[in-house]
């Protein structure tokens, strides 16, 4: 078994809470052997078994859990106004 590991930026990261949240469902996810969440860069990090999960359905699980990936980092004004949104406020 070769492990793969895929990195990418998410939206939707806005309380302290939010990395446990992602790490618990990608580790729910057949395949999926650790999972890693930078908080501050809203960056997420997983180590799979690429035999089991492909990169398509752990992009799809990031949706799925609220946290879409993006392309880039997301910029300050981004993570703050998702920050916003979610208090009910509008950007």
């Amino acid at each position: 078994m070769q492990d793969a590991v895929f990195k990418t930026y998410v939206q939707g990261i806005w309380c302290v809470q939010c990395p446990e949240l992602i790490i618990s469902g990608l580790l729910q996810r057949r395949g999926v052997i650790d999972a890693d969440v930078a908080y501050f860069q809203s960056l997420v990090t997983v180590k799979y078994d690429p035999a089991i999960v492909t990169e398509a359905t752990l992009r799809e699980t990031l949706t799925e859990l609220g946290y879409p990936p993006f392309d880039r980092k997301p910029t300050v004004w981004e993570r703050l106004a998702t920050k916003l949104l979610h208090l009910g406020g509008s950007a």
